[in-house]
């Protein structure tokens, strides 16, 4: 087990699982241990489109980072996800592996890297976030500030005396919102909304107990230029 399969296990044994938000050049205002809400879902998944609706709704939601992680799998059933990313089910399949279940699926929403249902079970949702934010003492906690230029971010991580040991810091760029006309597929005749979709993750750092200043990379791997980006720490 290697890179983030390690990471989220020790994330999980740990319940060492941090994140911060700021919109592409300004100050993030959302609170500094956030309950992270990841839906693994695709256009080309009959049962996601509900799932995908309530994303929407906690990406409003004070106090959670709410992002959409597209996977491929789907993609052989006549229509491609524009969105959809090897890096997003290979994170999905580390989950899976981390929480000892044999399958991965869609609709499926991980809370805090620790507790997962089907996305469309709002009321479960709803009260997997409430027991996270109960537990916000065990986070590592982030803010994100933005340069004079708006093209410099920076993360400021407050040391925990290694309390939840070593982590790995990862940037994720992502985008507000996609609506996406599907004309091939399960959902094929749809027009569909796509909330925070997530567009790259990559590795910045890593986190060893002490207070700790990483530069963000304004732009993508691949030169993209995206809405939004969030931190987080695992």
């Amino acid at each position: 087990m290697t890179g983030f399969a390690k990471t989220v296990t020790r994330a999980l044994a740990a319940i060492a699982f941090a994140a911060a938000l700021a919109p592409a050049g300004a100050l993030a205002d959302a609170a500094k241990r956030p309950v992270v809400a990841e839906l693994f879902t695709s256009q080309g998944c009959y049962s996601c489109p509900p799932a995908d609706k309530f994303l929407g709704v906690l990406a409003q939601r004070p106090g959670v980072i709410a992002l959409s992680f597209h996977v491929d799998y789907w993609n052989y059933l006549g229509w491609r996800d524009p969105y959809s990313s090897a890096e997003a089910t290979q994170r999905q399949q580390t989950y899976a592996s981390a929480m000892r279940r044999r399958t991965v699926y869609t609709p499926q929403i991980v809370i805090d890297g620790k507790l997962q249902a089907i996305g469309s079970y709002t009321g479960v949702i709803d009260g997997q976030i409430r027991l996270r934010q109960q537990s916000a003492d065990d986070r590592v906690a982030v803010s994100i500030t933005a340069g004079a230029n708006a093209e410099s971010l920076t993360a400021s991580l407050e040391g925990d005396g290694g309390r939840t040991g070593d982590c790995t810091v990862w940037l994720v760029y992502f985008d507000k919102q996609h609506t996406t006309a599907i004309p091939r597929g399960e959902n094929a005749g749809k027009t569909l909304t796509y909330y925070n979709v997530v567009r790259e993750i990559r590795r910045v750092a890593e986190f060893r107990g002490v207070d700790l200043e990483v530069g963000l990379p304004r732009t993508g791997e691949k030169g993209g230029r995206f809405d939004r980006v969030a931190v987080l720490v695992q």
